[in-house]
């Protein structure tokens, strides 16, 4: 008798791994919202994709040069053929129809509802000089 031989493998942890990997590595949705909203934070490299959206720019790093890009769902496609084809898939539209909505809950919505982000008390009702105030000991009959 001795130990199992698969005993310290772990066969599924590879697989899940992987799962997870592409799924934090992938833009989120508040992230592709903004390059939905506005077309030059897809421009900048710091905000926008990996890689180029411009279609006259050939980019080998990413699949078809970086010809063929689906912005809602931030994935580069080989062939004109596949983008085509994800547009019309149930994935696609759904993204879509996430990214028409409002604007999907960010780290700072969440760190405001908790209490921790800038607190904003409103526009001042008074001045901040001394306008208007009662200051001095003129005016103000002494306490005793």
């Amino acid at each position: 008798m001795g130990r199992p031989r698969n005993k310290g493998k772990q066969k599924h942890k590879k697989y899940h791994k992987q799962l997870h990997r592409g799924k934090f590595e992938a833009r989120h949705i508040d992230q592709v919202w903004e390059d939905v909203r506005s077309p030059q934070a897809v421009i900048d490299a710091t905000h926008g994709p990996k890689g180029t959206t411009s279609r006259a720019e050939h980019d080998d790093d990413t699949p078809g040069g970086g010809q063929h890009y689906c912005v809602p769902c931030a994935r580069y496609f080989a062939t004109g053929l596949a983008l085509a084809e994800h547009e019309r898939g149930k994935p696609h539209k759904r993204r879509v129809k996430e990214l028409d909505g409002m604007r999907p809950h960010s780290q700072e919505d969440a760190e405001r509802a908790a209490g921790m982000g800038s607190v904003d008390n409103g526009p001042r009702l008074r001045p901040r000089s001394g306008a208007g105030f009662v200051t001095g000991s003129k005016s103000a009959p002494p306490v005793r």
